[in-house]
Order: structure tokens, then C-alpha cells, then sequence
């Protein structure tokens, strides 16, 4: 007889935008009698509200969220609950994003290509207090990732992406920034999709959090 129950199973709250994956991720883990999600979020808001109102044992987060990054919704979520374990399961691969969580002190960094048992075995891991260890092909593309960002560094931008950086290290609005460069506010949008890509980021907050670390 199964005597599991949802107060004895690590609850787990789900953070993704999209509802297709939690509901998929959800019926997998529950196949596993010792876990239980007990809140889904879809936005980087609803993860930080639902992570203080659920007290969840393990947070699993997204990085691409709407509005408010997974990157920085852990980072508010650790600034006010620092023993809170968070997971991060994401597809961004991205070095420079993986060491930035990685410096937030979260669990691990998982990529979603990831096999479920090793899923599980990961998350009852990190409910046992232990940190993870990054895979080999994880740590391989961070490896050389950072030896690529040593050479190359602010490199990878133009002249003017530069100058938009800077702008926004000043806390420059878009408008302000199109007059500054005496382009169009459309104009500055693209720079901004072009920048975010080139060095792995999803906000104007980790756009200049970068700059500051590159010393542009």
C-alpha cells in the first residue's frame, strides 16, 4: 500500500512561460512517489510571489521569463530567502549566463535536454543540501565559452552597440538614447535585440549588470 503523501513529498514549484512544458514536466516528476509540485509560474513575478507564499523545498527556474528574468527573479528570491534551493532547467547555454547563476549561489544549472532520471536524481540531491555538479558538456561549453570571452570580451559588440551600453549604464531611456545617437527609438530597439543576443542576456537590468562586469 502506498503510503506516500503530498505533505511527505518534496514539493517542487515549476517556473516556465510555457504552460505546454509544466504540465509535461509536471506528470513526470509525479510518476516519482517522493515529489510533488505544489505551484506553477509563468512569469518571473508570479515565481518570486509564488516562492514566498508556497515555501517550496526546490524552486525549478526558467531563465527566459517575461519582463523579470529567471536570472533575477533568483536573485530576489536569494536576496530576501538565501536558504531557498533553486534549480535553474533552461535551454539558454550561454557561458557567460550560466556563470551568472552559478554566482547566485543557485543549486545547479540544468539544460532542459536533460534525461528525467537524471532529473530526479539531481533534484533529491540537491534536497539533500548538496550543490551540483555541472555535466561534462555542460562544463565543456562553459570552459570554452569563458576562453572565447577572455580574447575576444567587449569584442563581440560594434563601436556604436558600445556606446549603447554605456547610455544604459547611465540610466538612459530609449527616447533619450535615440537622441543622443540621433536615431530613431525604433532604431535603438534594434541595437538593444542585437546586444541582448550577442551577449546572452534577456533584460536591460543584465544588459548593464554585463557592462559594469566588462568595464565598457
Amino acid at each position: 500500500m502506498d503510503t506516500t503523501t503530498s505533505s511527505s513529498a518534496i514539493k517542487i514549484l515549476l517556473v516556465d512561460d510555457h504552460a505546454i512544458l509544466r504540465q509535461g514536466m509536471k506528470q513526470l516528476l509525479e510518476t516519482e512517489e517522493r515529489f510533488t509540485v505544489c505551484g506553477e509560474a509563468g512569469t518571473g513575478e508570479e515565481a518570486i510571489m509564488q516562492a514566498f507564499a508556497l515555501k517550496p523545498d526546490i524552486i525549478l527556474m526558467d531563465i527566459n521569463l517575461p519582463k523579470i528574468s529567471g536570472y533575477e527573479s533568483s536573485r530576489a528570491i536569494l536576496t530576501a530567502w538565501p536558504e531557498a534551493k533553486i534549480v535553474i532547467l533552461s535551454n539558454q547555454d550561454d557561458p557567460h549566463v550560466m556563470k551568472k547563476c552559478l554566482d547566485l549561489d543557485v543549486k545547479g544549472f540544468l539544460l532542459k535536454d536533460i534525461r528525467i532520471e537524471n532529473l530526479v536524481e539531481a533534484l533529491e540531491k540537491v534536497y539533500r543540501g548538496e550543490h551540483l555538479t555541472l555535466s561534462a558538456e555542460v562544463s565543456q561549453r562553459m570552459q570554452a565559452g569563458m576562453d572565447h570571452e577572455a580574447v575576444s570580451g567587449a569584442d563581440i559588440l560594434t563601436e556604436r552597440e558600445r556606446e549603447v551600453l554605456q547610455a544604459l549604464r547611465k540610466g538612459y531611456t530609449n527616447q533619450k538614447l535615440a537622441e543622443l545617437l540621433v536615431v530613431s527609438p525604433k532604431t535603438v530597439q534594434n541595437h538593444l535585440y542585437n546586444i541582448y543576443h550577442k551577449i546572452g542576456v534577456a533584460s536591460r537590468s543584465e544588459a548593464i549588470l554585463w557592462a559594469i562586469e566588462a568595464d565598457l
